[in-house]
């Protein structure tokens, strides 16, 4: 292990008591931008969904890049007044910070790939693999400027330190091989959800017709989603849960985290009957499905590192790729054309 799993004293407060004054902050220029860039932006964003395009678009682009330019100054002021915690404490932006900047720049890039006509209605895999990619970069952003850059974290800290062949080999075989079990534990719950509530799990993934559709599915699912969202949900925020709370309690509010940011997936149509409740229990189905995998995946890290995440969670993707290929009759031409 990288630390005690001991659960710390708790950290010093290191914030005024009253939300709303300056007095004795370390930055009290990045907190009041934090508070209005945020809050314009997000009235804007209301105002800009009752809009016609193309006013609709401006004003969203304009409420977007207002949000995250009042995230990015709250996450600075965070960082610079947690520099004065004890040196065993968390010092970066508080993850869920973290996660919303990377959620708003994503948007960013998509509504100018929409733009530009990259981005269509239809989810289709090559919509899924640039749709990776984006979401990718925006993880390892968002990692880099707020915590390696910011000095919250070095590489070592986010799970990742020095390792020879040997241990690499065994953290990719141990990651894959534990999450292939919890995958087909966790298939069978859902399984058990689905028909205890007469509904499913999003759909998320098109199905391919050949086998370069295939490739960028794999690419997109088990090799693009597992990198970015291991480096964020468990490298940065695990850890920064872990320094001031523990393992344990790092581990839990982790995992609950990942099922939540996954209830994100839902897909429902308005326009069917009864499209709120469809929606409540396609949301439930997610959570209690992903929040189980936040959770091994979170004991994975603590035990092995930032290497058997992303090797667990690629290989629990897998088990779903390959299931959506055996459903849709596509695994022998598939593989047939390779």
């Amino acid at each position: 292990m990288r630390r005690s799993i001991a659960k710390p004293p708790p950290p010093p407060p290191t914030a005024p008591p009253t939300a709303f004054t300056l007095q004795g902050r370390a930055a009290p220029g990045l907190y009041t931008l934090g508070w209005l860039g945020s809050a314009v932006g997000l009235v804007l964003f209301f105002i800009a969904l009752q809009t016609d395009p193309p006013v609709r678009g401006v004003l969203l682009m304009g409420s977007l890049l207002l949000l995250l330019a009042g995230l990015s100054s709250a996450a600075g002021y965070q960082i610079v007044e947690r520099r004065q915690r004890p040196p065993r404490y968390f010092m970066g932006a508080s993850p869920l910070l973290i996660f919303t900047i990377q959620f708003v720049l994503v948007q960013i890039v998509s509504v100018m790939l929409v733009a530009v006509g990259v981005f269509g209605p239809d989810v289709t895999p090559t919509f899924l693999f640039i749709a990776a990619i984006v979401q990718l970069a925006g993880y390892v952003f968002v990692v880099w400027a707020f915590g390696i850059r910011s000095g919250a974290f070095d590489w070592a800290g986010l799970g990742l330190p020095r390792m020879s062949l040997r241990r690499l080999a065994s953290d990719l075989a141990v990651g894959a091989g534990v999450m292939i079990l919890v995958g087909i534990l966790d298939s069978l719950w859902g399984a058990f959800l689905s028909a205890l509530l007469g509904s499913g799990p999003p759909a998320i993934v098109p199905p391919p017709s050949n086998a370069a559709e295939t490739l960028m599915i794999v690419l997109a699912v088990c090799v693009f989603v597992p990198v970015g969202e291991e480096l964020l949900y468990r490298g940065y925020n695990l850890s920064a849960w872990w320094r001031d709370l523990g393992a344990r309690s790092a581990i839990v509010r982790s995992g609950l985290f990942f099922g939540l940011v996954h209830v994100l997936n839902v897909n429902v149509d308005p326009n069917v009957q009864d499209a709120a409740l469809a929606g409540v229990k396609q949301a439930t189905i997610e959570f209690l499905v992903i929040a189980p995998v936040g959770l091994a995946l979170g004991w994975l890290f603590v035990r092995r590192g930032l290497v058997s995440t992303i090797s667990g969670h690629a290989a629990f993707n897998f088990l779903g790729v390959l299931g959506l290929l055996l459903t849709s009759g596509l695994v022998g031409p598939v593989f047939h054309g390779i």
